[in-house]
C-alpha cells in the first residue's frame, strides 16, 4: 500500500534509533577507544554510542556489534541498555534488513534474562517491537496480543506516549487486514492520546494514517483534508521524513483520479524535502522505484530508465525491505516498453513476494498487472485467472458493508472534532425546556429498557443454546471414548484368545519335533510382544482384577522393562467409584506413567493413591527434569496431555500438574466418591 506502513512504523517508534548518516572514519576511531578501553563501564558506554551512530547502515555490522553490546551489558548487570538494544535489535531486522524472523529470534534470545530487570517502560517497548516482528511475519494475532502487552505495561508505567505507539501500531495492523472500522478507531485512539502529550511528530503521523484509511476507502476529501493538516504541522515543524511520505501518499491519489501532472509534482515534492531528511539513505531507494513506476505508466520511458540505472547503482537498493519496490519497478518498466516476456518474470517473482506479507492492496496491484501482462502474451486463460483474483480482492476492499462502517466512525469523528471546536469556543447553547427534557428522558428510557429486555432474551437464548451444545459434545466425547476402549478391549482379546494361542501351539509344534529345544526363542519373544500389546491395548482380565490390582499389574510391567525404579504407596483395598469411571481412571494413569517414561528422564517414580474424606487422590511423583509450567505451553497443550485432561473433566475428576525445572513433575487426580 504505497510508502506506508513500513515508513509509518519506522518513525513513530524507532525515532529514537534514528542517526545523522554517521561516517567511516568516526566508527574506526570508535572502534579504537574501545579496544583500548579499560574500564568496563566506560567501555559499555562507547559500545552503546556506536550502536547508536551505525544503525542504519548495514555495511558497518550493525548486528554484530549490537549484540556485543547486549551481552556486555548484562554481563555488567547493565540491563537498561541491554534492553535498549535489543529493541534496536528486532528493530534492525524488521525495518532495515526485512527479516522480521530474526527479530523474533533475537526476542527469544535475551527477553527471559531482561525481563524481571528492566522497567515497566522498557518492557512495554519490547513488546512493541518483537509485535512488529510477528505482524511483519503475518501472525497478526500474535502481534495483536503483544501490543496488548505493550498497553499494560505502558499504562503501568504511566506513559501515555508509548501506551498511544501500540494503539497506533494496532490501527496498522487493523488496516492492513481490511479490518478498517477496528483501523479507524485505534487510529484516533492514538491521535488523541498523541494530542494530550503534545506529542507532534506522531500527530502528524496518526493524521497521515488516517489520510491513508480515507483514501483506501474512497473518501478522498477527508483524505485531503487530514493529509493537508499534516503537511502544513510538518513544514512548521521541520519533519521532513514524514513529509516525504505525505507527498508521496499525495501522489497516489492523485494517480486515483488520473491526475497524472500532480501525482509526478508530489513525487518531486518527496525528493525535495528528502535531500534535508536525516533519513535520506533509508527513503532514497523507495523514491526512486515509485518514480521508475511513475514515468513509465506515463510513457516517459527514458526517464524511467534513468532513474532505475540510478537505484542498480548500490545493490542494497534491491534487496530487505526494498526488494519489492524494486520487482514491482522493473515489472512496470517492462511491461511500458512491451517486453511483456521480461515484465512476466519480474511481476511473478513481485506477487511470490508480496504473498508473504500481510499487504492486500499490493497483491492486488500484481494480480491486475500479470492479468494484464497474459493478454498481450494471447494467454488469456491465465489473463482472466489473475484478473478474476485482482477483481476478488477488489470488491474485498471495497465492499459496502466496511465503507458503511467505516463512514459511521468517520462520522463520529466528525462529530467529535465539532463538539471539541464549539467547546473550545465557548459558544452559549440554549436548554431543552423542562418538558421536552422529560419527554426526551422518558423516551430514552424506554429505547434502553426495550434494548436491555431484548438482550437479555438474546443472552438468555445464547447461553442455553452453548449449554446443550457442550452437553451433546460432552456426550459424544462420552461414547466416542466408550467405543474407543470396548475396539481396544475387542483387539486385545483377539490378539490374546486367537492369536496368543495360535502362536502357543506353534512353540508346542516346535518343541515336540525339533531337537534343538532352543528353537522355541523366536516364538517365545512373539508371544511376550503378543501379551505386551495385548496388555496395553486392554489390561488383562481387568473386569476380574479390579482397578486397584490392574493399576499394581501394570507398575510392575514398567519396573520389569524400565531403568526407572517405579514404586507404590497403595493401602486403599476398594474404591468408591462406578465401574463405568474406573477405566478411565486407569487410562489416565496409564498415559501419567508413559510420560514419565519418555520425557522426565527420572532415576525414581512412586504411584500414591489415598482415601480421603468425600474423594480418591492418585499422584504420581517423579524426580526427572521437570519443566517450567508458565513457559513450557508446548508441553501443556501436546496431545497427549489434552487427551489427559478431556478424560478427567469427562468423569469430573480435579487434575493438577505441578513441575520444577530440575526437581520434578508431580500429577495429581482427585475424584469425588460416589
Amino acid at each position: 500500500m504505497r510508502i506506508t506502513y513500513i515508513v509509518l512504523l519506522l518513525f513513530t517508534y524507532t525515532i529514537t534509533f534514528a542517526q545523522d548518516i554517521t561516517h567511516q572514519h568516526k566508527v574506526d576511531a570508535l572502534k579504537a577507544r574501545i579496544s583500548s578501553e579499560k574500564h568496563k563501564g566506560q567501555k559499555l558506554q562507547l559500545l552503546d554510542t556506536l550502536t547508536d551512530l551505525i544503525y542504519h547502515d548495514t555495511k558497518l555490522g550493525f548486528d554484530s556489534i549490537c549484540r556485543v553490546t547486549i551481552e556486555y551489558a548484562i554481563q555488567l548487570d547493565s540491563f537498561s541498555i541491554a534492553s535498549r538494544n535489543t529493541q534496536g535489535l528486532i528493530n534492525y531486522y524488521n525495518n532495515v534488513l526485512g527479516k522480521p524472523e530474526d527479530g523474533i529470534t533475537v526476542f527469544n534470545t535475551y527477553f527471559n534474562t531482561l525481563k524481571d530487570h528492566i522497567t515497566d517502560r522498557n518492557l512495554a517497548g519490547i513488546y512493541i517491537d518483537v509485535g512488529d516482528s510477528f505482524y511483519f511475519s503475518k501472525a497478526v494475532d500474535t502481534a495483536l496480543s503483544y501490543y496488548n502487552k505493550a498497553i499494560k505495561y505502558a499504562e503501568q508505567a504511566g506513559n501515555d506516549r508509548v501506551k498511544a505507539f501500540a494503539i497506533l501500531n494496532q490501527g496498522y495492523a487493523f488496516m492492513d487486514e481490511g479490518q478498517f472500522p477496528k483501523a479507524s478507531q485505534h487510529l484516533q485512539e492514538a491521535s488523541k492520546i498523541f494530542v494530550t502529550v503534545k506529542d507532534t511528530f506522531n500527530i502528524i503521523a496518526s493524521k497521515n494514517a488516517l489520510s491513508i484509511l480515507y483514501s483506501a476507502n474512497g473518501f478522498l476529501k477527508e483524505a485531503r483534508e487530514e493529509r493537508e493538516q499534516a503537511i502544513a504541522l510538518a513544514k512548521q515543524t521541520q519533519n521532513y521524513g514524514l513529509l516525504v511520505s505525505l507527498y508521496v501518499n499525495t501522489a497516489s491519489d492523485y494517480k486515483k483520479q488520473n491526475l497524472q501532472k500532480e501525482r509526478l509534482e508530489n513525487l518531486h515534492k518527496a525528493v525535495a524535502v528528502n535531500k534535508k531528511s536525516d533519513n535520506y539513505e533509508f527513503f532514497n531507494p523507495i523514491l526512486l522505484n515509485v518514480l521508475v513506476i511513475a514515468y513509465a505508466e506515463n510513457d516517459s520511458i527514458a526517464k524511467a530508465k534513468s532513474y532505475l540505472t540510478t537505484l542498480k547503482q548500490d545493490q542494497r537498493n534491491m534487496e530487505g525491505i526494498y526488494e519489492n519496490y524494486y520487482y514491482r519497478a522493473r515489472s512496470h518498466l517492462a511491461y511500458a516498453e512491451k517486453d511483456y516476456r521480461t515484465a512476466l518474470q519480474w511481476n511473478l517473482k513481485y506477487l511470490d513476494l508480496v504473498k508473504t506479507s500481510n499487504n492486500i492492496e499490493n497483491i492486488e496491484d500484481a494480480e491486475a498487472l500479470l492479468a494484464k501482462v497474459y493478454e498481450k502474451l494471447n494467454l488469456y486463460e491465465d489473463a482472466y485467472t489473475h484478473l478474476k483474483a485482482s477483481k476478488k480482492i477488489e470488491d474485498s476492499l471495497k465492499s459496502i458493508q466496511k465503507n458503511n462502517a467505516l463512514s459511521y466512525y468517520q462520522t463520529l469523528y466528525e462529530t467529535s472534532k465539532r463538539d471539541q471546536k464549539i467547546k473550545d469556543q465557548n459558544s452559549e447553547i440554549q436548554l431543552l425546556d423542562e418538558q421536552n427534557t422529560r419527554k426526551a428522558q422518558l423516551l430514552w428510557l424506554s429505547i434502553i429498557l426495550l434494548i436491555a429486555l431484548f438482550s437479555i432474551i438474546y443472552l438468555w437464548r445464547s447461553r442455553k443454546y452453548s449449554q446443550k451444545n457442550a452437553q451433546l459434545q460432552k456426550v459424544f466425547a462420552q461414547d466416542l471414548i466408550h467405543s474407543v476402549e470396548a475396539e481396544r478391549k475387542r483387539i486385545s482379546s483377539e490378539l490374546h484368545d486367537s492369536v496368543g494361542q495360535s502362536l502357543l501351539l506353534i512353540k508346542n509344534k516346535i518343541f515336540l519335533e525339533s531337537d534343538n529345544k532352543t528353537d522355541t526363542a523366536l516364538v517365545d519373544g512373539a508371544i511376550d510382544e503378543i501379551r505386551t500389546i495385548s496388555q496395553q491395548l486392554h489390561p488383562f482380565q481387568f473386569e476380574k482384577l479390579g482397578l486397584i490390582n490392574s493399576i499394581k499389574n501394570t507398575i510392575e510391567n514398567f519396573q520389569k522393562h524400565s531403568n526407572i525404579f517405579y514404586s507404590e504407596d497403595i493401602e486403599v483395598e476398594s474404591l468408591e467409584v462406578s465401574k463405568d469411571k474406573e477405566i478411565f481412571i486407569y487410562r489416565i494413569l496409564q498415559e501419567c506413567l508413559n510420560n514419565v517414561e519418555k520425557h522426565s528422564e527420572a532415576k525414581a517414580c512412586i504411584i500414591r493413591i489415598e482415601n480421603l474424606k468425600d474423594a480418591i487422590l492418585f499422584e504420581i511423583k517423579d524426580n526427572g527434569v521437570g519443566f517450567d509450567v508458565t513457559e513450557n505451553t508446548k508441553l501443556l497443550n501436546s496431545l497427549g496431555m489434552k487427551t489427559l485432561k478431556e478424560r478427567a473433566q469427562l468423569i469430573g475428576a480435579q487434575l493438577s500438574i505441578d513441575s520444577i525445572k530440575g526437581k520434578g513433575t508431580t500429577i495429581q487426580i482427585k475424584i469425588q466418591k460416589d
